[in-house]
């Protein structure tokens, strides 16, 4: 077996369907990769949906309590067989030659932690037709390698060896980056194609709620906290935005009767721009709020005077 694609998934029936119907549409040899989906304890009939397809490539279904996607992608490493695993997540839409395309930088470079691109689309049957859109893609791309673990691919072996993503970590963010150091630390490189380009599916009127968002920042927070703790050094700790203290600080007014005020009237005079601003800055206050946490939590300092 080639290559394990391990996707994690809670409560996306609708687009995980999408998702996998591209997978199984993939160009490279059914009988050389399989798909490994952890199901992280949705409620949304998600199972139903999945004992309804026809995989023609090998295909596993697991299902765990609700623990986080990382722990998931644990799970699904375990199962895996592939010499190469790619990490996608479940509202992911992948072109027919993603999976060719991780592959050949892993058969063109030794020992490698491939990434790919990723553009977003609110179109759940997009044909991947634009090859502009891609080409614009490709060329604004600066952002270089990363371990965003909705696009990546490693050797199975390595994620074995590192013991895969640290479970210490509790909610949203910063697992997969420390991940990635890990693997760094072993010898392997990070290299980006940018013809592994997938497409995020968001519905045009998809809206998260402003204390939903607010309390992924808070988690957030709190695991830069535990990755600075993991990884110290003054790069890591720039990374993890520290600055966000000190302009948490500045911003000591949003969360009174005047920062109320303005917000009353922003609203009332339908101000978009100083409404996503202030938005933006609660956003930046409860991932604040969660390096605060963090800090108390793991008894560390990011700042001398904090």
């Amino acid at each position: 077996m080639d290559v394990s694609i391990v996707i994690p998934t809670y409560n996306r029936k609708k687009v995980l369907k999408r998702c996998l119907e591209l997978l199984f549409a993939q160009n490279y040899p059914k009988d050389k990769y399989e798909i490994i989906l952890v199901d992280d304890g949705s409620t949304d009939g998600t199972d139903k949906m999945v004992a309804s397809l026809n995989p023609p490539c090998r295909f596993t279904y697991l299902y765990q309590e609700r623990k986080g996607p990382h722990i998931a992608r644990n799970l699904g490493i375990t199962h895996a067989e592939g010499e190469i695993v790619i990490f996608i997540d479940s509202d992911i839409l992948c072109p027919p030659d993603l999976i060719s395309e991780h592959i050949k930088y892993h058969n063109r470079f030794k020992d490698v932690i491939v990434s790919g691109p990723e553009t977003r689309t609110s179109d759940l049957y997009d044909k991947f037709q634009d090859i502009e859109k891609r080409k614009f893609k490709k060329f604004w791309d600066l952002s270089g390698p990363s371990f965003i673990t909705s696009n990546l691919s490693v050797k199975r072996k390595y994620l074995i060896r590192i013991g895969g993503f640290d479970e210490e970590f509790e909610g949203m963010g910063w697992h997969d980056w420390d991940l990635g150091l890990r693997l760094t630390k072993l010898g392997l490189i990070p290299k980006r194609n940018l013809d592994a380009i997938v497409y995020h599916y968001k519905e045009k009127r998809e809206l998260t709620t402003l204390s939903e968002l607010i309390q992924k920042r808070i988690e957030r927070g709190k695991n830069a906290v535990l990755y600075y703790k993991k990884h110290p050094s003054l790069k890591i700790k720039l990374g993890i935005r520290v600055h966000h203290l000190i302009k948490d600080k500045l911003l000591w007014w949003l969360d009174s009767s005047l920062g109320d005020k303005i917000t009353n009237w922003a609203i009332k005079n339908n101000e978009k721009f100083l409404l996503n601003l202030l938005i933006q800055w609660k956003l930046d206050k409860a991932y604040a709020k969660g390096l605060r946490e963090g800090m108390k939590k793991y008894k560390i300092k990011l700042l001398p005077w904090m």
